[in-house]
């Protein structure tokens, strides 16, 4: 378990939403907003990061489960989560005052001099550390985690938790072959000392398992709310603008996917469909 552990980590921080340029020029571009005195610097911010909070929010809300049961005390599954989000043409461009402006995730070389570079990036990967335990009566509790550093820039931290609880016991059918659950989970996202992020999601859970293979189908339908704080005052200390709050454009989402264990080792992959849709892949250790 060490070994896959210690493997599961190399790849969460190699796989990271940003590298230390990356990050560098998200803060140095909200910096240009402030620097041209004809742009009201709130609303090009909201304008500008908004796709950014709903693949933030579409992340966030992915990976959640690969089962419609509960663990049970003292059961257990840890390793490593990611979401893959493929943004859409629509991520890429925002309209400011009449024109079209790039967003964080668009052009980073506008032809008009007066938009803000975005980072030329076509997809968003969020990998994080997971582990689900079982509890006591019907109950299971989520702890998903990532960190990395990013030098002069400070730390991307994630840290998110959820309970879970199975509905199958409440339906009168010996032997029924499906499971059901519920679930709430909330996750806190941070980059450096400038953004703070919040996703909070509910989703219901089905599973089924194919008779003589150790392969699950699984599906679920939830509703993401996300939205994220840009605080001006550490981009520019002589800013009277305040903290923007953007709200990312996530609400319902629908899942299916396939899960496969053998022995204690278990991996699972679901598409996910929603503002912008998504693939969430897991793999851990099942005791």
């Amino acid at each position: 378990m060490r070994r896959f552990l210690t493997l599961s980590l190399v790849l969460l921080l190699a796989g990271g939403v940003f590298n230390a340029n990356k990050a560098g020029d998200f803060e140095d571009n909200l910096k240009k907003i402030f620097t041209q005195s004809q742009i009201p610097a709130d609303q090009y911010i909201k304008g500008y990061v908004q796709p950014f909070a709903t693949a933030l929010g579409t992340g966030l809300g992915g990976a959640m489960f690969h089962r419609g049961y509960a663990k049970t005390l003292p059961r257990f599954d840890v390793g490593v989560s990611a979401v893959y989000v493929p943004l859409p043409d629509e991520a890429m461009t925002f309209a400011f005052h009449g024109m079209t402006k790039p967003t964080v995730f668009g052009d980073d070389k506008p032809s008009d001099p007066t938009a803000i570079p975005g980072l030329n990036v076509d997809k968003f990967l969020l990998p994080m550390l997971h582990a689900n335990v079982g509890l006591f009566g019907g109950f299971e509790g989520t702890v998903r985690f990532a960190k990395k550093g990013l030098g002069d820039f400070g730390d991307v931290t994630l840290l998110g938790g959820g309970i879970k609880y199975e509905l199958s016991d409440l339906i009168p059918i010996p032997m029924f072959p499906i499971d059901f659950g519920v679930q709430a989970a909330y996750h806190k996202f941070t980059v450096g000392s400038f953004l703070d992020a919040g996703t909070f999601t509910m989703n219901a859970q089905i599973s089924g398992s194919i008779s003589l293979l150790p392969i699950d189908i699984y599906g679920g339908v939830g509703y993401d709310v996300s939205s994220l704080t840009v605080k001006t005052s550490e981009l520019e200390p002589s800013s009277t603008v305040g903290d923007v709050t953007v709200d990312g454009e996530n609400a319902l989402r629908l899942n299916a996917g396939v899960s496969f264990t053998l022995l204690f080792f278990n991996i699972h992959a679901d598409y996910n469909i929603g503002k912008y849709n998504s693939l969430a892949v897991g793999a851990m250790i099942v005791l």
